[in-house]
């Protein structure tokens, strides 16, 4: 057995970088860190900063169970804001969002069993 299944994973703060992202549905600025894309260790993390004014258009995972952590700002889904320690969860094909700020915003996905390009419906 490798030492990383036997012993765990880190990922330091210093070696988190984001790079800009955006998906079709995403309007304003966004930049995401990708922290775990092996599900076969763990789920799906990834960091997403959105800018002021940013938008995540309405959307479900046909087979991703997701929670969204506010890690700091404030998010609005579908109306309601959530600050900074809010978590917003749902199984698959559940629509959510849209997610904007006014303030922008860092958010934490955790996804499983992980959501690529074919698990991201926009509505």
């Amino acid at each position: 057995m490798n030492q990383e299944m036997t012993q765990g994973r880190v990922l330091r703060a210093e070696k988190v970088t984001f790079s800009p992202f955006s998906l079709p549905g995403f309007t304003g600025g966004t930049a995401a860190a990708f922290l775990n894309t092996d599900t076969t260790q763990a789920p799906f993390v990834a960091l997403l900063r959105l800018e002021p004014g940013a938008v995540l258009a309405r959307h479900y995972h046909p087979k991703a169970i997701e929670a969204v952590y506010v890690l700091d700002g404030e998010m609005i889904n579908d109306g309601e804001r959530l600050a900074r320690g809010s978590m917003l969860s749902h199984g698959p094909g559940v629509l959510h969002g849209p997610h904007a700020t006014e303030t922008g915003c860092t958010l934490m996905f955790i996804q499983y069993p992980g959501v690529g390009p074919d698990d991201s419906v926009f509505v």
